[in-house]
């Protein structure tokens, strides 16, 4: 990623971490996000305020209230939406690779149409499988990602 575009990720629980440890099987897998607050304060509060949302009156008060909350248009922060992956092998050796794309809503609304037309037209392997697992990395570029390997 290029320097004017780094940010910071935190590790997270999330999809991509389920997904990219049945698809690689390997025995470790960590996943980053830079949705997530990187924040210690913010972060140690976020079990609590989980908790407190699991109360459904609480949990609807608060949807109501960021349902009105004015929001402003405001620039993209980068140019480019990241996708990164670091693999160590069991032998020592390292690769480093990114995925990028533009706005990263947009691939990812381009990625489900890419996926639906291919199924759609009989691409794919029957069963329960991650998008990239039952239709091949070439997916990502497909919706209009590009791979950078380090």
């Amino acid at each position: 990623m290029p320097p004017a575009e780094r940010l910071w990720a935190v590790g997270t629980v999330c999809g991509e971490l389920v997904a990219a440890h049945a698809v690689s099987g390997a025995p470790f897998v960590t996943a980053t996000s830079a949705l997530v607050p990187a924040a210690p304060l913010i972060r140690s509060l976020l079990p609590l305020l989980g908790r407190l949302l699991s109360v459904p009156a609480l949990r609807r008060l608060t949807v109501d209230r960021l349902g009105r909350a004015p929001v402003k248009a405001a620039p993209r922060p980068r140019k480019h939406s990241w996708g990164h992956a670091v693999v160590e092998w069991a032998d020592g050796t390292r690769n480093e690779g990114w995925l990028r794309a533009g706005d990263g809503m947009d691939f990812t609304a381009d990625f489900i149409a890419a996926v639906t037309e291919l199924l759609t037209h009989g691409v794919g392997r029957p069963g329960a499988w991650t998008p990239a697992a039952a239709l091949g990395p070439d997916l990502a570029t497909t919706a209009g990602g590009t791979f950078v390997l380090d």
